[in-house]
């Protein structure tokens, strides 16, 4: 299983250390987090702040790791 969180309204420019806003910029949300479960179906949440976002990854990859133990 891989958990990605995506910034939807900056990316890095090619040269790697600017940010760039996208045609996205200021529309809700911001970020998006998804991931593969281990039967291949893509799952996906958005939200509106950061801070959101990495809980529910955190707490995503927790419960996937503690239901592959079990």
């Amino acid at each position: 299983m891989s958990i990605h969180l995506e910034d939807r309204w900056f990316r890095r420019s090619q040269r790697g250390a600017d940010r760039v806003r996208t045609a996205r910029y200021g529309q809700a949300p911001c970020y998006r987090a998804h991931f593969i479960d281990s039967t291949g179906t893509r799952k996906t949440k958005t939200f509106r702040n950061r801070r959101d976002a990495e809980r529910w990854v955190v707490k995503t990859e927790v419960a996937h790791l503690l239901k592959g133990t079990v």
